[in-house]
């Protein structure tokens, strides 16, 4: 996530698309964001004021994800005894995003241990609670087929969604 730039995210029909390149498999591949049902939690919404909020400060271009400090302002590029440290252009790094994940999972009552990957493992639980094909949740989330880390996550769902200790089983929508 941290290695987007701005020039990666595209506006589209459905919301946006966000061209990415996967290391494990050395291509690019194009996802797209939509939009959501609530207006709050949106995520084409919040992706649209994050980059309005970019561009009023100048930035058009470069990483998507910049260092912030506490008063939300971008900083600027840091130095040692005059060397610039860090990523030159103010990319946010993966532990400035793991803070932030962790962050806003306390700040909304949530608890366990939350970093980075919580997004990743989250899309899949709550895709796969919602009645969606394990496939097709394989393939928006780029897991290889046959993934073993994923089964894992769908059968922590189909564990509690197929309980007989449950008033009535849960059926998957037809899709």
């Amino acid at each position: 996530m941290v290695a987007l730039d701005v020039a990666t995210v595209t506006g589209a029909k459905h919301g946006y698309d966000v061209t990415v390149y996967r290391k494990k498999v050395r291509k690019h591949t194009t996802n797209a964001i939509l939009y959501g049902t609530d207006p709050a939690t949106c995520p084409v919404r919040a992706l649209r004021a994050y980059l309005a909020a970019l561009e009023a400060a100048g930035r058009t271009d470069g990483p998507l994800f910049v260092r912030v400090d506490r008063w939300d302002r971008i900083v600027p590029p840091m130095t040692r005894g005059g060397r610039t440290i860090g990523d030159p252009a103010g990319r946010m790094t993966a532990e400035a995003a793991a803070e932030v994940v962790e962050r806003l999972a306390v700040a909304v009552g949530l608890s366990g241990d939350w970093s980075g990957h919580s997004l990743r493992r989250g899309f899949a639980t709550a895709a796969r609670a919602a009645g969606h094909d394990p496939l097709e949740i394989a393939r928006a989330g780029r897991w290889v087929d046959g993934s073993r880390v994923l089964a894992r996550y769908m059968d922590d769902v189909d564990r509690v969604r197929s309980s007989p200790r449950r008033d009535r089983p849960v059926m998957a929508p037809a899709l």
